[in-house]
């Protein structure tokens, strides 16, 4: 039987470990193509790309640098293969990372994504073994929140995922605000329930720290993107109903007094770290883990709403 194979994706901003994120990728046996999209601001990318000189590699710039959004899409349509593996260029895989990941594909059968545990480098030289808890994301409930003091969304770019989720309509629906690309798809593929995890650590990725306070317009697109994700999950389960007929009652005025304080002092990067923080403080009060999709969704409209009115006054 063929084995299969998958492209890995990269999308490149010129991070100083790009170089080491391009050989691993291209180390992968069972990688049919490593695709690359330089959106860097020189010619690093480039002149790495073409010092490998391998028939496998295809590095491309567009014309004017995309959003991780768009990065993203613009790669899953290069791809010619069912099956493709998101790279940040901070990102560095292990030996046979891809091959273990589509061999959990080819076993369980049926499922649209597998991911696993990756080594976290801080900026200041830490090291941090990052893991899931796999009956939390198949059950679709509190799959972050139990683990975590913070909500690990753009982890979610350890994925071998299928082509089809990151080209269906939803995806390509959503805002490009960078942290919620890889979190949308593997919500997607969550909702199904048809996902495998392993605890291997399989990618050693160098968080950076971020270059810019988030503008207004940032955090608004970030709402809104939150809402067209939560709306598809929340349709996807009947016990989020009753979410939906409580969470007006228990947590909106507290969300848009703290929220419009925050917009009125012009704490841009406090908002989001209070939308979740606010969630892991009042999760034990809303009355068991089938709620927080659902309370979560309604922060990210309390916020919208929010930087909606901020936006009219400033005019």
């Amino acid at each position: 039987m063929e084995t299969l194979k998958a492209d890995i994706l990269i999308s490149a901003y010129g991070s100083v470990y790009f170089e080491k994120c391009l050989s691993s990728a291209l180390s992968q046996r069972t990688a049919a193509r490593v695709i690359v999209c330089d959106n860097s601001p020189d010619d690093t990318v480039r002149e790495i790309s073409e010092k490998y000189a391998c028939p496998r590699l295809i590095c491309f710039r567009p014309e004017e640098p995309l959003t991780l959004h768009e990065s993203c899409l613009r790669l899953a349509e290069s791809s010619t293969a069912q099956w493709v593996r998101f790279l940040q260029d901070s990102e560095i895989l292990a030996e046979n990372s891809l091959e273990k990941r589509l061999e959990q594909a080819e076993t369980f059968g049926g499922i649209s994504m597998t991911f696993s545990a990756y080594t976290s480098i801080t900026p200041d030289g830490k090291r941090h073994r990052i893991y899931y808890d796999l009956p939390e994301f198949v059950k679709g409930e509190d799959y972050l929140f139990n683990i975590f003091e913070e909500t690990p969304l753009k982890r979610f770019t350890n994925i071998l995922i299928k082509k089809d989720i990151i080209l269906s309509s939803l995806f390509r629906e959503l805002s490009p605000f960078s942290e919620w690309v890889p979190a949308a798809a593997a919500m997607i593929a969550m909702t199904e329930g048809d996902l495998v995890y392993s605890s291997e650590t399989m990618v050693t990725r160098y968080e950076t720290q971020p270059e810019k306070t988030p503008e207004p317009e940032m955090l608004l697109d970030e709402a809104e993107s939150m809402m067209n994700v939560l709306t598809y999950i929340e349709s996807a389960t009947s016990a989020r109903k009753a979410a939906r007929r409580l969470k007006k009652e228990l947590m909106a005025e507290i969300i848009r007094e703290n929220t419009v304080s925050l917009i009125k002092e012009k704490r841009w990067s406090d908002i989001r770290n209070y939308i979740f923080g606010a969630l892991q403080i009042n999760k034990k009060a809303v009355l068991g883990t089938v709620f927080h999709i659902s309370v979560l969704g309604l922060f990210a409209r309390a916020a919208a709403r929010a930087v909606k009115n901020l936006r009219s006054v400033s005019k």
